[in-house]
């Protein structure tokens, strides 16, 4: 494909302003339809049920996650969450190179939105902070994810994310909701093709169970922005312990000596 991701996003000035007022800004006809149709067409395969069996890893939230690993897809299926994931990191060869590049434009977007240069996370730095792109598909009937806040922080964590499947067209009912001032904002309604939202991710927020008439389900693409350890190809074992570690000190209210998860705060 010819056409590149040129993100039409204007006044990138008022998003930190909006999301920390209002709780979410969302901009309509962002990219080119035929990158969205692109980008549909790749995930719904990828995650069509025949290779869904192929999602073994749990290990959902990459606890522990560590720069030159290799691309992932996990899932969780509980009380909590049900829903599949796939990582795509900078430093591996694209599995969809439209996706990876729409993300690290809007992560250079948020990057402006935070004051901060709009390449910071696409080059190495001292933190270990890095950007990548996050694909998170719910299925028909199951999918969904609890109410809850995405860290312990009462700062604003700007988050933003852009739907490939969406609701009244792929789903009739659910979707991701922002609880603000005590109500509760479907936020899937107010998405169109091509939307894009920035939206904080530390107010309580979740995803009622996905319903679907086609058994399509709900798919999302998330510009992703964390932390990595500096340790490449950990044993399974230091692994496991340094998860334990971090979410026994999480659960604690105890600061971990190693950054871990979502820096996109302010």
């Amino acid at each position: 494909m010819s056409k590149t991701n040129i993100i039409n996003i204007k006044n990138i000035d008022q998003i930190f302003r909006e999301v920390s007022n209002k709780g979410f800004i969302v901009y309509d006809n962002c990219f080119d339809e035929n990158l969205l149709s692109d980008m549909q067409n790749y995930w719904l395969n990828f995650f069509s049920r025949e290779n869904l069996n192929s999602f073994k890893s749990k290990n959902l939230f990459g606890i522990a996650q560590s720069i030159g690993e290799a691309n992932n897809k996990s899932y969780q299926k509980s009380d909590k969450f049900f829903m599949y994931r796939y990582k795509d990191y900078l430093w591996n060869d694209p599995i969809h190179k439209i996706s990876r590049n729409l993300c690290i434009e809007i992560n250079k977007i948020r990057n402006k939105a935070l004051g901060l240069d709009e390449n910071h996370g696409l080059i190495i730095n001292n933190d270990g902070e890095f950007t990548y792109s996050q694909i998170n598909y719910y299925p028909s009937k199951e999918g969904h994810a609890f109410k809850h806040k995405d860290t312990q922080s009462n700062k604003t964590l700007l988050s933003c994310m852009f739907n490939l499947t969406f609701f009244n067209e792929h789903f009739q009912e659910g979707g991701l909701y922002l609880v603000i001032d005590n109500k509760k904002i479907n936020i899937d309604k107010l998405l169109k093709p091509c939307s894009i939202i920035f939206y904080n991710g530390n107010l309580p927020h979740g995803v009622d169970k996905i319903i679907s008439k086609d058994n399509v389900g709900r798919l999302v693409g998330y510009p992703m922005k964390q932390f990595f350890l500096n340790k490449t190809n950990l044993p399974s074992y230091l692994k496991f312990l340094i998860q334990a570690d971090i979410s026994i000190k999480k659960r604690l209210g105890i600061g971990s000596r190693s950054k871990q998860g979502n820096s996109a705060l302010k």
